[in-house]
This record gives C-alpha cells, sequence and structure tokens, in this order.
C-alpha cells in the first residue's frame, strides 16, 4: 500500500508538471498556436459548408442516375428504336416518341442541361435542347458527345460512373448508361452550373471557390494570381485533413479546403487568403497571456485539496475490490468523506451483496438465453427484400401488369406467412422448398430477362425435417453478390438428395449457381466453420445458419463451401435424418 501511494504521488507530481509547463511554454509559442486554431477553426468550417454543398450535388448525381436507369428500364419505346430497322415507320415514330419523353422528362431535373440518347453504328444523337443556352451551344455539345462517343471504347463507356468531359471548349461531366440495344442514354451537367451554389460562399475579395479533378488540375478558372498558369495542378488535402496551405508565385499564402464528390472525379474546394484570417490573432494572444496564470493558481489549490478529497477513499476503494476479487463477499466499506465517494461506496456494498444471488440468477439466465437465441434467429427478416417486394408491385401497377401484380401478391402472401410461423423448430423438405420457389419467383418478376431457377427433391426427402428458414440466406447470398447482368441467364439450382454414401445418417441440400463466385481468400475463411469469425467479418447470414444448426443438431450437422464449375458458388447443407434430429432436439 505504501508503495501504491508513492507511485500515485509520483503520478500527480508529474502530472502537475505536465499541465504547468505546457502552460508557460505557451507563453512563447501562443501566436503560432493561435494561428493554427484559426486556420483549424477555418478549414473545418469551410469543409462543412463544403460537405453540405457536396451533399447537394450529389443528390443531383444520383437522381439523374436514377432516372437513366428507369428510363432504360421502362422505356418500350427505347427498345422498339434500337430493334426496328432504321428508315422504317416503326423507327421513326418510336425516335420520336423517345425524344418526347426526355424532353418531357427533363422538366424534373433543374440542374441537368442535357439528356440524350445516342447509337453508335448510326451515330445519330437524339437530345433535348440545352438548359441555358442556344442552338449553337446545343450543336457545340452535340460535337463534343459524338466525338467523345466515337473515340472511346465500349468499355470505358460503359464503366458505371460519371465522367468529366474537357474538349472543344466544352466542361462538363456525364453519366453514360448503355442498353440491350446497341444505344446509350446519358445526361450532361455543366461544370459552370454546378458552380452556382458555390457562388454563394463568402470568401472575401481574394477567396474563390472552384472544381477541381481528382488529380488535382482546376477544372473553373482560377482568379488568384499565380494559379493562372495552364496545367497548374494543386496538392489536394486527404479526407482526414481539414486544410492544405498553398504557396502561390505571388508570396500570397492561402489555404485549400476541399472535399470529394461520392459519385463524380470532382473535388468541391476553396481558396482562403491567410492575411484576412489573422487579422484578430492580437485578441488572441492576450488571451493566452491569462490562461496559463489562471490555471497554476487553480493547481495549487486543487493539489492541496486531492490528497485529502481523493487519495484515501480511493486508496479504501482499492482495498476494497481487492477483497471482493479473491472471493470475500462479506466486505463492506465505510461511509466516504465525500458526498460522491458516499454514494460510490454504498453502491460498492450493495453489488457486493448481489453478487452472491447474481451467480446462481446467471446459470438460470443462460439456459433462458439459449432458448430464446433459437427462437431469435428463426424470425429475422431483412426488411430490404418487403421494400424491393413493395417496388415491383408498384411497378407492374404503373404498367397496368394486373396479372403479374395477382401473381407477386400471392408469392409475397406465401413468403410472408411461411417466414412468421416462428414456433416451429422444424419444416419438411417440401414446405421448405415451397416457401423458396416463392422466393425466386418473386425474384425472376425483378429480372425476368435474368434470373433462371431449378428445384429438385429425390424421391423420399419430401417429409425429412430441417429448421425454417435454412436454405433462404444461401440464396439470397447468390442473387445479392453472385448475380449479374450478362449474355447468360443467372441460373440457381437448389436439390435435396441422399448423400452420396449410402450408410451415411444425413441427407444433402445443395444451393448452386454460376455467378460471379466468391474469391479464394473469402472461401478459405468460409471453409474454416468459425462462427465468431463469420460474425465479425459481417457474413452475418452464415453466421446465422452455423449457429442455429449447432444449437439444434450440435456437431451432426455440416455447412460445406466449394467454387463452382466452371463458376460460381455451390453451397452443400448436411441434414441429419429426422430421426437423427428429433434425438438432438430433444
Amino acid at each position: 500500500m505504501t508503495a501504491m501511494r508513492a507511485s500515485l504521488r509520483t503520478k500527480l507530481i508529474i502530472g502537475f508538471l505536465a499541465v504547468t509547463v505546457p502552460l508557460f511554454a505557451l507563453l512563447l509559442y501562443n501566436n503560432l498556436y493561435a494561428m493554427n486554431v484559426v486556420r483549424d477553426e477555418v478549414g473545418q468550417s469551410n469543409k462543412n459548408l463544403l460537405s453540405m454543398y457536396r451533399n447537394e450535388i450529389d443528390r443531383t448525381l444520383v437522381d439523374a442516375e436514377s432516372y437513366l436507369y428507369n428510363f432504360v428500364v421502362l422505356n418500350e419505346d427505347l427498345r422498339k428504336y434500337g430493334k426496328a430497322e432504321p428508315g422504317s415507320a416503326e423507327y421513326f415514330f418510336s425516335k420520336v416518341r423517345v425524344q418526347n419523353k426526355m424532353i418531357q422528362d427533363m422538366v424534373n431535373y433543374p440542374n441537368v442541361n442535357l439528356v440524350f440518347t445516342y447509337g453508335k453504328s448510326e451515330d445519330e444523337l437524339l437530345s433535348t435542347s440545352f438548359r441555358g443556352g442556344d442552338a449553337a451551344k446545343l450543336e457545340s455539345v452535340i460535337n463534343v458527345l459524338k466525338s467523345y462517343m466515337a473515340g472511346e471504347s465500349d468499355a470505358h463507356l460503359h464503366e458505371k460512373s460519371w465522367k468529366v468531359i474537357r474538349q472543344g471548349g466544352e466542361l462538363a461531366i456525364v453519366r453514360l448508361v448503355p442498353t440491350d440495344y446497341g444505344q446509350i442514354v446519358g445526361v450532361w451537367t455543366d461544370i459552370d452550373k454546378l458552380m452556382v451554389p458555390l457562388s454563394y460562399l463568402a470568401l472575401g475579395k481574394q477567396g474563390q471557390a472552384m472544381f477541381i479533378a481528382s488529380d488535382g488540375t482546376p477544372l473553373t478558372k482560377a482568379a488568384v494570381r499565380g494559379l493562372d498558369a495552364a496545367g497548374t495542378k494543386l496538392s489536394l488535402p486527404s479526407e482526414n485533413e481539414r486544410y492544405r496551405r498553398l504557396h502561390t508565385t505571388d508570396q500570397t499564402d492561402y489555404l485549400l479546403v476541399s472535399t470529394a464528390s461520392r459519385f463524380a472525379p470532382l473535388h468541391l474546394a476553396v481558396l482562403v487568403p491567410e492575411s484576412t484570417l489573422l487579422q484578430q490573432l492580437p485578441y488572441f494572444q492576450r488571451l493566452f497571456f491569462i490562461i496559463p496564470l489562471f490555471g497554476l493558481a487553480v493547481l495549487v489549490i486543487y493539489l492541496l485539496l486531492l490528497q485529502r478529497a481523493l487519495l484515501k477513499p480511493m486508496y479504501e476503494l482499492i482495498k476494497g475490490m481487492r477483497q471482493i476479487k479473491r472471493g470475500d463477499l462479506e466486505t463492506r466499506l465505510m461511509a466516504g468523506s465525500t458526498r460522491e465517494f458516499g454514494i460510490i461506496n454504498d453502491t460498492f456494498n450493495d453489488m457486493a451483496s448481489q453478487v452472491h444471488d447474481l451467480k446462481i440468477h446467471v446459470y438460470e439466465e443462460q439456459i433462458r438465453t439459449q432458448r430464446a437465441e433459437l427462437k431469435h434467429l428463426q424470425v429475422q427478416i431483412n426488411p430490404h427484400f418487403l421494400l424491393n417486394a413493395i417496388n415491383i408491385i408498384y411497378n407492374l401497377a404503373e404498367l397496368n401488369k394486373t396479372d403479374l401484380i395477382k401473381k407477386m401478391s400471392t408469392h409475397i402472401s406465401k413468403y410472408f406467412r411461411f417466414v412468421t410461423r416462428t414456433n416451429l423448430n422444424s419444416v419438411s423438405v417440401n414446405t421448405e422448398f415451397e416457401h423458396l420457389h416463392s422466393y425466386l419467383e418473386i425474384q425472376q418478376l425483378r429480372f425476368p430477362q435474368y434470373l433462371r431457377f431449378e428445384i429438385n427433391i429425390s424421391p423420399g426427402l419430401e417429409k425429412e425435417m430441417l429448421p425454417p428458414l435454412i436454405v433462404q440466406p444461401f440464396v439470397e447470398n447468390a442473387i445479392v453478390h453472385g448475380f449479374e447482368m450478362g449474355p447468360e441467364h443467372f441460373m440457381i439450382r437448389i436439390a435435396a438428395k441422399p448423400a452420396t454414401d449410402s450408410d451415411a445418417a444425413y441427407y444433402e441440400v445443395t444451393i448452386s449457381d454460376n455467378g460471379v463466385g466468391i474469391a479464394d481468400d473469402q472461401m478459405v475463411e468460409l471453409q474454416r466453420g468459425d462462427i465468431d469469425a463469420d460474425f465479425e467479418d459481417g457474413h452475418l447470414g452464415i453466421w446465422n445458419v452455423r449457429h442455429r444448426l449447432k444449437l439444434q443438431y450440435g456437431t451432426s450437422a455440416e455447412l460445406i463451401f466449394e467454387h463452382g464449375e466452371p463458376k460460381g458458388t455451390v453451397v452443400t447443407l448436411r441434414i441429419p435424418y429426422s430421426a437423427i434430429a428429433t434425438s438432438s432436439t430433444a
């Protein structure tokens, strides 16, 4: 105890010096500190403002991108225009309707200058009028777009990202979405139009807002002397930096504050001259001269009171905690010398009195928790699936597809009737596969041209039992992570069959797909079968299945992951036959 008191006193003295010495040193460096404080505050303030404007601009980009995808998917005239023979009546009228639709839709997107559809094979570009420009501007933009798309590769044009165009005197960002019929639908937004919100920033006479490319090249004309040379590139601050100091050729220092758009290769930036930031610095100098003197007086008084008010009660508390740790549950503390320590000591005594009772309650709670955990794992439902299903019904209603709406509603009703049956520990293979059929029918209505599935049950396995919703997570993973829209149909196969070994006490349920597959490093982790690793790595669906299998079957069930041939993923569930499952559960 004596050694501990000496150690704590030493630490208090060191702490006292650690506070007072920097305060006195602050007198020598207060000017530099004040300058950094001002820079940080100005940098953070401007970064917050830029983040607000960036979010507004990103929202505009997201809305435009969503419109393009909806236009490509839902516009029947676009398909006719792409498939019709050039020069035919259907070709002409579908082209007119596509252009009229773009003109009509553009009213809803005030920050977009142009909506267009380009056919690379015919080098034909349909567009709306150019918002904020005349016929000459429209002609210039169309020429730039044709030149750009004719000169770029299909792989570049099909990239799912916004692109900066600097060509023919035009400076803009475009978003291109290819169709299945050889066209490219896109939107054009001038950089100058995106600059309009930034013009309201109050940056002083010499300050300036601008857009900067990812490589540091200014995209808007710099009004700052020393930055007007062609090819000038700026060193952008990282996302963790509030600002970066910039020295120009005219000996003027600026703070460069920027934030990157999440959807376009753009950085919103402001240049703030340091000369306007440090005009109030003398006030900071006086303030930081007073602070150390005041702090010194407070710390001296505080150190005198610390021994009586803190150290002694703390030692008593540490002593009692050690006795509790050794198992002496009869230990109690005396009333504290201060109100705070009195509350702490009373709480400590109450806690010591409850420990013995809690030991018994813990064992009982562990049993209840295990039972509740199994129920909880069975009722987890992905809310995104419900939202997607409602969205499909809405889109079908927009298209007056009443027969598909009825079909969709029937499958959704079956799906949620099944997943809400939380009182069942096991269901038959036939019932589980009927639920999967409803689920895949719903998904097929979302992707009618891309998704196919097969479900097979070997004779004799229809009435075998397995935990409800044990297969669905892997079907969901296949669609979410393995699905790719390509020329080949995305195929999911689900099968229940006896084990290869005729003497095996289990049957197998396999889920296979021809999707993108699983990376080798992830496959190694999944094959390890570590439940804790699944949870920490974000594989919550897999963790759910492993945990439920362990709770219901112990070590009798097995989960296997393999690469598919020639591609894709194969997941195998080895489920004990019903008699074994009943025995394990009992």
